[in-house]
């Protein structure tokens, strides 16, 4: 099992301390750390965070093969956890990861690997050299399937850039709290009242989406199948709350390796929940077992 992903590496920076971060950094390492063959594209600075980076993803056991060196900075994001344990994230821009350069060969060597899956985002379109970035590896490379966990962290998305992880992706991920946002951004034709008519109505619109998950919080998470009309409703894993900043990637990880090993919707869902309720017990986003 073979995994790719694009996007931000970025050092989450809160009062008292800097930890290594990024959705997609995220993803990859907790693919990684169940078994799979996980590697990015992404840049870091030439200065101590970006080695600093370099030597945390190489101990994750993500390959580092497609991560450039940037006369940029390396990404920070200031984070803010209330006492609820909800993040808040200020991204600084024009750092290394807003500016990944990609030729032909680049996308022939990621095509020679044979990926099964591949991860993007939002926010690392919110610049122009990185969104040509991630519309040449969709153009020139072939996948079984790509996810998208869109992120819609405020500022760092457009309408057209979450067009494009709808228009490409076979699964789909969204929060409760972000799923308004589609609705301010027109997305749908129509109203949709419940998590079921949300998912019949994006699969209907983008008809290569097989698979959307909605994720709620505390109060679990849906998951809608297109081909098989499944839903299933899966129940949060009741912990103690460290920190939430990490649950959503290690769940999209979990339920990813899950999926592509040919588990079950349900079990699937299941293995998302029971991660991401470990990762929200710790206070890392990519805590080890």
């Amino acid at each position: 099992m073979k995994i790719l992903t694009i996007g931000e590496i970025i050092w989450d920076v809160y009062p008292d301390k800097k930890c290594i971060g990024g959705a997609p950094l995220n993803f990859a390492a907790h693919t990684a750390l169940l078994g799979a063959e996980a590697a990015m594209v992404s840049a870091v600075g030439d200065d101590d965070l970006g080695n600093s980076a370099v030597k945390y993803i190489t101990d994750f056991g993500v390959s580092t093969k497609f991560i450039k060196k940037s006369e940029k900075t390396t990404g920070i994001c200031d984070v803010t956890v209330n006492e609820s344990g909800v993040p808040s994230y200020s991204v600084r821009r024009d750092t290394a990861y807003d500016n990944i350069v990609l030729g032909d060969p680049d996308t022939a060597e990621i095509n020679s690997e044979g990926f099964d899956l591949f991860y993007f985002g939002t926010l690392i379109q919110r610049s122009p050299v990185s969104e040509r970035a991630v519309k040449k590896i969709l153009a020139d490379c072939k996948f079984k399937d790509v996810i998208c966990d869109v992120n819609l962290r405020p500022d760092c998305y457009s309408r057209g850039s979450v067009l494009r992880c709808l228009e490409n992706a076979t699964i789909l991920k969204i929060s409760d709290e972000e799923e308004p946002l589609f609705r301010s951004l027109g997305i749908y034709k129509n109203e949709p009242k419940s998590n079921e008519e949300i998912a019949k109505s994006l699969t209907t619109l983008f008809p290569n989406i097989k698979t959307v998950i909605i994720t709620m919080g505390a109060k679990g998470s849906f998951a809608y199948g297109r081909e098989s009309g499944k839903c299933v409703l899966q129940p949060a894993k009741k912990v103690s709350v460290a920190s939430t900043v990490g649950a959503g990637d290690s769940f999209a990880a979990a339920f990813s390796v899950a999926y592509l090993s040919g588990k079950t919707l349900e079990e699937a869902m299941a293995a998302g929940a029971e991660l991401s309720g470990f990762v929200c017990s710790r206070t890392e986003a990519v805590p080890v077992r």
